[in-house]
């Protein structure tokens, strides 16, 4: 499992958009992803991490 959030949800939702775009296609797949943010940013954080295969889960703040 990685967790990702962090206090300015807009900053993490970029990184997590940088981030995949350097993950190769299905680097983290069969890994669960949990992303600590708010409703308004879901969208986003899983269509970033859609294609790196990873299951994403979102908590909210």
């Amino acid at each position: 499992m990685l967790i990702l959030g962090g206090p300015d949800v807009q900053q993490t939702t970029a990184f997590i958009t940088e981030l995949s775009k350097t993950a190769k296609a299905d680097a983290l797949k069969g890994i669960v992803v949990l992303v600590v943010t708010e409703p308004s940013q879901t969208d986003g954080v899983k269509s970033a991490l859609k294609p790196t295969g990873a299951t994403v889960r979102v908590a909210t703040m």
